[in-house]
């Protein structure tokens, strides 16, 4: 399994970024769940999306099952976490284009 890092390579390569938040489906979401619940916690990350030309630039290790949360219970930590690219939670909100009340999923990792 894999995820694209398209906005955050930089981040992801110089190992600053450790979360990300995505609007996955259920289904993806339990994939991912699933693959923990295995045991299956190293993937790949690509610089886009793989159908779309996407390359392979580096593995990642899950910290954490991947779970739903809001975002309004981001911290500065998390902020940090998500590869320092924004100075607010309000301005991650507006670059990511969805309401404080969203429930996400985080996926919490460390680079490979």
């Amino acid at each position: 399994m894999n995820i694209s890092f398209a906005l955050t390579k930089n981040e992801f390569l110089a190992g600053i970024k450790t979360e990300t938040r995505r609007d996955w489906k259920d289904r993806t979401l339990k994939t991912w769940q699933n693959a923990w619940d295995a045991g299956r916690r190293t993937h790949q990350a690509t610089d886009k999306l793989l159908h779309r030309g996407g390359k392979i630039i580096g593995r990642f290790e899950l910290t954490a099952r991947p779970e739903r949360e809001p975002l309004n219970t981001m911290t500065a930590e998390n902020l940090k976490a998500e590869g320092g690219m924004c100075s607010t939670l309000t301005e991650y909100f507006a670059l990511i284009n969805q309401p404080p009340e969203k429930a996400m999923t985080v996926v919490r990792f460390k680079k490979l």
